[in-house]
């Protein structure tokens, strides 16, 4: 998690903290925005609760252990197809001035606490057409970058950079005294208000101690407005029923898609102990662990420069081999694909410097398959058809593409969602079975069965 508040930076740590939570980490360190979807009932929208209590610092905990500072809950309404409820807008009416949203104030908030993750919950996102109420959000998650310094000329990694989403203008307007005009011009005074004077200004509150005194001095919001500050991480649930809305594949290729659904029922005994505060030590492990480091492929590729070579021949080389199987559809993948697809690699190998190169590509594959490919991909019989030609030319003889892309997804060892205690007998009866998290080749088997048995198929249930 990198600062972009006046160039405050922490050190750059990894944490991996438990096998059950890996896909989820390994997702966010790539990309600030999950879509979790699945069934009502599989603990979507808690988990996000979860990742804030985990890594929610004393200062900013409630009193009564319900809801963490750094949690924001958002439920979307079936009526939003603007942005106006999620960002606000500007009204001439009673009060005039620009409508702060809950949304708005909590990435001002953010935007205080750099060094902590703060978590959006959009609760049933897809209640409403995402591309419409979102699409200023979609917009910049794809021009984050990190930026030079102006001092040294050279990239700034501990600071990430997007552009704004409520303009300045908006802001310098909480600094005017109505009732205070300068005689010789008739304009309205204004006082030249901190960003840590807005934020106390929006939450209507005196003081806050615990904000450190370089972020609180910024002008940040004034003079260059608000954007998406990288501690933020924006999290979707979403309900794929006639209720709700079909994501396009816009918002599918900007988001990494995990899906929830089933799961052990035993594993939710003992679960409202993950809903409460840590102990110091164990707050920082988990506030280290949602820090990102890459925002492009070649960022990866200078930090692992022993690799780099092999990173780029093979890496371009997998997706092709996966377009192959796609093609003429639209669902072939492109640059955006490789690009986080390479970040995932470098997300990896920082975390598993023990781990084979070509395991850690297979696992990203995986991933890069279950959470990007695979939710853009639905059709009928038609749409998956190979025809005797293409076969030819390729030397391939599948029935169709989702066997033949089922044949590239790699073989990944099965993976446990739950962590052995060091010590203890890992055998455990039927009735005590961990968790099995499902590989790209199973949920292609799924959608192939689908396909049989309905002439139509999709990645969503």
């Amino acid at each position: 998690m990198s600062s972009n508040n006046c160039n405050i930076n922490g050190p750059i740590e990894t944490y991996l903290v438990k096998t059950k939570y890996r896909s989820y980490l390994t997702a966010i360190k790539s990309k600030p925005f999950l879509l979790l979807a699945g069934i009502s009932g599989t603990g979507k929208s808690r988990i996000v609760r979860e990742f804030a209590f985990k890594s929610c610092p004393k200062y900013l905990q409630d009193k009564n252990g319900t809801t963490p500072g750094n949690y924001c809950m958002i439920e979307v309404k079936p009526n939003w197809h603007d942005s106006t409820e999620l960002l606000g807008y500007y009204s001439r009416l009673g009060k005039a001035g620009y409508q702060f949203t809950k949304f708005v104030k909590f990435l001002v908030k953010a935007k205080m606490f750099p060094k902590i993750p703060f978590f959006v919950c959009l609760d049933e996102m897809n209640l409403a057409p995402v591309e419409q109420y979102f699409a200023e959000i979609l917009s910049i998650l794809e021009i984050r970058k990190h930026p030079k310094n102006t001092e040294t000329g050279e990239v700034d990694m501990d600071t990430v950079k997007t552009e704004s989403i409520i303009d300045a203008r908006y802001f310098r307007e909480l600094s005017e005294v109505s009732t205070a005009k300068n005689t010789q011009t008739g304009e309205t005074y204004k006082n030249k208000l901190t960003d840590r004077d807005i934020y106390l200004k929006l939450f209507g509150i005196d003081t806050e101690e615990d904000i450190d005194e370089e972020v609180g001095k910024c002008h940040d919001l004034t003079t260059e407005g608000l954007a998406l500050p990288d501690n933020v991480v924006i999290i979707g649930t979403v309900n794929m029923d006639d209720t709700t809305h079909q994501f396009s594949r816009k918002v599918i290729d900007r988001a990494m898609t995990i899906e929830m659904n089933g799961g052990n029922l035993r594993s939710m005994f003992g679960g409202s102990r993950d809903l409460e505060y840590l102990p110091e030590g164990e707050q920082k492990k988990w506030q280290n662990a949602f820090t990102r480091r890459y925002v492009t492929a070649d960022e990866v590729l200078e930090a692992h420069s022993e690799v780099a070579d092999k990173l780029m021949d093979e890496l371009p080389a997998r997706l092709e081999t996966i377009n192959n199987a796609l093609k003429g559809t639209p669902f072939e993948v492109s640059y955006r694909v490789l690009n986080e697809f390479t970040i995932m690699v470098g997300v990896m190998l920082d975390e598993n410097r023990d781990m084979e190169l070509d395991d850690i590509i297979n696992q990203a594959l995986n991933n890069i398959l279950l959470m990007k490919i695979l939710p853009r991909i639905e059709g009928d019989a038609e749409m998956f058809a190979l025809s005797r030609d293409y076969k030819e030319k390729l030397g391939v003889s599948y029935n169709n593409r989702l066997e033949w892309l089922k044949e590239l997804a790699p073989d990944i060892q099965e993976v446990s969602t739950e962590e052995t205690p060091e010590g203890e007998d890992d055998a455990k009866s039927p009735n005590e079975s961990k968790e099995h998290q499902q590989t790209a080749k199973e949920k292609i088997q799924e959608m192939i069965d689908r396909l049989n048995n309905q002439e139509y198929t999709r990645f969503w249930p």
